[in-house]
C-alpha cells in the first residue's frame, strides 16, 4: 500500500487567521498611500501563499479576511467621491474660505476652566472658497484650530460657522542633498498627515474668527451633556485649577487640559498614558461597574455593564486604544452572558480586526500600535504566569490544613501578587520599546519604576470618584473628602512623575532599521509563547542582543553635523552631535519643517537631550518652531549673542515655550562653551572647539536670494562650500567627521 506524503501545514485559530487575512488586504494599500492595483495584487499573492501554508479551512478564513480588508478600502474610497467630501471640493494645496461645522469632539467640554484640546474633531456641512458667493453642501472630518485670542467657547454638537485655512498637513521629510548634488527623501518619525488619515481627516481647518449658530447635540452630545454634569461634580471641591484639569483628563478624557510642562514630565518618566483615556482606564471602570452591578442577575448585568462601557468610550473621544478595550470586554460580557467563553487574545484580534476595517489607516498610528502590541503582550505573559502559579500552588493541595498552611499560602500570594505587579510593568515595557525608539527615539527605563509606583494609586481613583459621585450626593463632607484624596492622590503622581522623569535619563539608542523592530517583536512573542526550550533561548538572546546593538551603537558612533533651509523658513537650522564629546547642540528653531529635520536627526542617532539651544540673534522667527523642538528633546540651557531693550517679545515667547530654561548672552557673561555663534550681515558663522574632539571647526551660513551658502572649513582639510535651494521642501545637507 502506497501512501502519499503531503507536506506539514501550519495550524492558526481562525481569529488569527482572520486577522491575518484582513492585514493582507489593507496593508499593501495603506503603505503605497493608497494604489487599490497594489492592494489586490498584494492581497491575491499572500492570499495564494495562504493556501499552501495552511489547512484549507484556515486558508479560506484568511482569504475572506483578505476580501473583507479589500471591500473596506473599496467603501472608503467611494465613499471619498460619491459622498461630496469636502477635499473633492478643494484644490490640491492650502487655501483660505468659510465653512459650517458641526462640533463632534467629545474631548471638549462647556465646564468654564476644562481647557480644549489643541485639534478640535467637526463634521463639515459646507463650505465657500475665498472669492466665492454662495456655500457649497459638502461632508467629511476636520480638525479644526482655535486661535489663541478670542476663541468661542464650544460643547459638542455646536454648530460653528467660520473663517480660516484650509490647511493641508505637512506631508513631513526633507530632501537630503548629497556630495553627488543628488537630492533624496528623508522620511520623517512622525507624519501628521497619517495622524489624521487614521482619524478620517484629511485637513486641519485654521480658524480666524467664527460665531457659533446654533446646537445639534445628536446622541453623543447628549451623552456629553450628562458627561459634564458628572465632570463637574468629580472636580468639585479641587481648588487647584491644574489637578482639574489633570482630573479630568484621566477620568474623561479631556486632553487639552494637560499643559506643555506637565506633559513633557509625563513623556520623560512614561507615564503619558494614564492622562489619555486607553484599554487601561476602561478596564479599570469595568471592574468597579462590575462590583456596583453585582446585585443584578448574571445576564442583565453584563449586558448592562457592556452598554455602561460603551457610552463611556463615546463620552471620552472612542479613541482607538478605548474601542479596542471595550470591543473585548463588550465580546467578553456578551459571551458570559450566553455562559461561552472565548480566549483573551482570540477577542484581541477580533477588536484589532474590527478596528482596521473601520479605519484602516489607523495601522500606521502609533496609539493603536502600542495598544494591540502591548495588550497582546501582556495577555501572553499573564498566560504564562498562570502556569506557573500553579506549577508553584501544586505543593499546597498536598499540604493538610493548618495554621502553617495558611500562612505560607498568604505569603506566596503577597509575593506572586508583587511579582506579577513586577512583571506586567517589565512586559509593557518590552512590548512598547520598539515601537517607541522607532518612532520617537525613545528608550526610557524609569517608566517600569514610575509605572510600578504609580499603579496602587491609579487603582483607587476610579473607586474614589465612584465614593466622591454616590456619598457626596448624601452629605456634602464626602465630597470634600473625596476631593482631598483625589488632590494628594494627583499630587503624588506628579511627585513620582518628576522623581522618575529626573532620576532616570533617557537611554542613547539609534533608530534601528525596521527589520530589526519585526526581527525584536518576533523574538518577545516566541518567548512568551513557545513551550520549547530552544526557541525560548534563542529569542531570549535577541531580546538581550538587538537593544543592546542599539545603544552600543549610539556611543561609538562619528560625530556629525546637520544643516536645515528653506521650506519657509527665513534663518537656517544647524544641529550638531558629538557623542564622543557628549554634546548635543542646536542653532536656532525657525520653521516648522526644518526644525522637525533637526530633531529627527538628533533621535536618529541616539541623542537624548540638547545641551545648549543657540539663536543666531534675537529675533522671534528665530524661535517660531520651538514648541515642536522643546517636547521630544529637553533643552539644558539657552543662548543669544546678544539681548536689548528691544528683545521682550523674544524673551516671552521664549518663556512661554521653555518655562525654567536658563537663556544667556555674552553681554551678560554668559558662557557659550565650546560653541560660538559670529552674527555676520547676511546670516552667521559658527566655531566649535571641544577640548575633548580632535575636530574643530568653523561652519559659515550666508543666507541668499536663492538659499543658503554653507562653507565647511577644518584644520589641514579643503574647505567644503554647499548651497541649499530655497524652496517650499526644505533641504538638508550632513556631514560625518571620520
Amino acid at each position: 500500500m502506497q501512501y502519499a506524503l503531503h507536506p506539514a501545514r501550519l495550524r492558526i485559530p481562525a481569529t488569527g487567521a482572520l486577522f491575518s487575512g484582513i492585514l493582507a488586504g489593507t496593508l499593501p494599500t495603506v503603505l503605497a498611500g493608497g494604489s487599490s492595483a497594489v492592494a489586490v495584487a498584494a492581497a491575491a499573492a499572500i492570499s495564494a501563499a495562504a493556501f499552501l501554508l495552511f489547512e484549507r479551512r484556515t486558508a479560506a478564513v484568511f482569504a475572506a479576511g483578505a476580501l473583507l480588508g479589500l471591500f473596506s478600502l473599496a467603501v472608503h474610497q467611494l465613499s471619498m467621491r460619491f459622498s461630496e467630501n469636502y477635499e473633492t471640493l478643494l484644490p490640491s494645496r492650502s487655501c483660505g474660505g468659510s465653512a459650517v461645522l458641526r462640533i463632534v469632539d467629545p474631548r471638549i467640554s462647556a465646564l468654564p476652566g476644562i481647557v480644549p484640546p489643541s485639534l478640535v474633531r467637526a463634521q463639515v456641512r459646507e463650505i465657500r472658497l475665498t472669492g466665492e458667493t454662495g456655500f457649497r453642501k459638502a461632508s467629511g472630518i476636520l480638525y479644526l484650530k482655535l486661535p489663541k485670542e478670542s476663541a468661542p467657547v464650544l460643547r459638542c454638537g455646536d454648530l460653528l460657522t467660520a473663517e480660516g485655512v484650509f490647511s493641508l498637513p505637512a506631508e513631513g521629510g526633507a530632501l537630503l542633498r548629497e556630495e553627488a548634488d543628488t537630492l533624496t527623501r528623508v522620511e520623517p518619525m512622525r507624519n501628521f498627515s497619517t495622524y489624521l488619515a487614521g482619524r478620517g481627516a484629511s485637513r486641519i481647518f485654521r480658524m480666524r474668527e467664527g460665531t457659533v449658530t446654533g446646537w445639534s447635540p445628536g446622541l453623543i452630545g447628549r451623552i456629553c451633556i450628562v458627561r459634564d454634569q458628572l465632570l463637574e461634580r468629580a472636580i468639585r471641591g479641587i481648588e487647584n485649577e491644574r489637578l482639574r484639569n489633570l482630573a479630568a483628563a484621566l477620568f474623561f478624557g479631556t486632553s487639552g487640559g494637560v499643559d506643555p510642562a506637565n506633559r513633557a514630565r509625563l513623556i520623560e518618566s512614561g507615564t503619558i498614558h494614564l492622562f489619555s483615556v486607553s484599554g487601561m482606564h476602561v478596564a479599570m471602570l469595568a471592574a468597579v461597574l462590575l462590583l456596583v452591578l453585582r446585585p443584578l442577575p448574571l445576564r442583565i448585568r453584563y449586558l448592562s455593564l457592556a452598554g455602561f462601557l460603551l457610552v463611556y468610550t463615546l463620552s471620552t473621544g472612542a479613541n482607538a486604544p478605548a474601542m479596542r478595550a471595550f470591543y473585548m470586554i463588550g465580546l467578553w460580557c456578551v459571551l458570559r452572558s450566553l455562559l461561552l467563553y472565548m480566549p483573551a487574545l482570540h477577542t484581541l484580534l477580533l477588536a484589532g480586526g474590527i478596528l482596521i476595517l473601520a479605519e484602516p489607516f489607523l495601522m500606521l498610528d502609533m496609539g493603536f500600535q502600542y495598544s494591540f502590541v502591548i495588550t497582546a503582550i501582556l495577555i501572553l505573559a499573564g498566560e504564562r504566569f498562570d502556569q506557573v502559579s500553579e506549577l508553584l500552588g501544586e505543593e499546597f493541595r498536598c499540604m493538610p490544613n493548618s495554621p502553617l498552611k495558611r500562612v505560607r499560602e498568604k505569603r506566596l500570594r503577597r509575593g506572586w501578587a508583587l511579582l506579577f505587579a513586577v512583571g506586567a510593568c517589565l512586559a509593557a515595557f518590552l512590548g512598547g520599546v520598539g515601537i517607541s525608539v522607532y518612532s520617537q527615539g525613545l528608550l526610557l527605563p524609569g517608566s517600569v519604576l514610575a509605572n510600578l509606583a504609580l499603579m496602587p494609586v491609579v487603582g483607587i481613583l476610579f473607586p474614589v470618584l465612584f465614593f466622591k459621585l454616590a456619598a457626596g450626593m448624601i452629605w456634602s463632607g464626602f465630597d470634600l473628602l473625596g476631593a482631598k484624596i483625589l488632590e494628594w492622590s494627583f499630587l503624588f503622581m506628579e511627585q513620582v512623575t518628576r522623581i522618575a522623569g529626573a532620576g532616570f535619563e533617557r537611554i542613547p539608542a539609534i533608530r534601528p532599521a525596521l527589520p530589526e523592530i519585526l526581527l525584536f517583536y518576533a523574538a518577545l512573542f516566541t518567548l512568551l509563547g513557545t513551550h520549547r526550550s530552544l526557541p525560548a533561548r534563542i529569542a531570549g538572546a535577541l531580546l538581550v542582543l538587538l537593544p543592546a546593538s542599539w545603544i552600543f551603537r549610539a556611543e561609538f558612533q562619528p560625530p556629525a553635523l546637520l544643516v536645515a533651509a528653506g521650506g519657509g523658513a527665513e534663518m537656517p537650522v544647524v544641529a550638531l552631535h558629538d557623542p564622543a564629546a557628549g554634546c548635543t547642540f542646536v542653532v536656532n528653531a525657525d520653521g516648522f519643517e526644518t526644525t522637525t529635520a533637526a530633531a529627527d536627526f538628533l533621535l536618529k542617532r541616539g541623542a537624548t537631550r540638547i545641551d545648549r539651544l543657540y539663536f543666531s540673534s534675537a529675533r522671534t522667527g528665530n524661535l517660531s518652531a520651538l514648541a515642536q523642538l522643546a517636547p521630544r528633546l529637553p533643552v539644558e540651557a539657552a543662548a543669544v549673542p546678544e539681548l536689548d531693550r528691544y528683545s521682550h517679545a523674544f524673551r516671552r515667547k521664549f518663556e512661554e515655550a521653555l518655562p525654567g530654561c536658563p537663556l544667556s548672552s555674552s553681554a551678560d557673561g554668559g558662557s557659550y562653551g565650546p560653541f560660538e555663534i559670529f552674527p555676520q550681515k547676511n546670516g552667521f558663522e559658527l566655531v566649535y572647539s571641544n577640548p575633548c574632539t580632535t575636530f574643530p571647526i568653523r561652519l559659515s551660513l550666508e543666507t541668499t536670494d536663492s538659499g543658503c551658502l554653507v562653507t565647511l572649513r577644518q584644520p589641514g582639510k579643503r574647505e567644503n562650500t554647499y548651497s541649499l535651494l530655497n524652496s517650499n521642501v526644505p533641504e538638508v545637507w550632513e556631514y560625518e567627521f571620520r
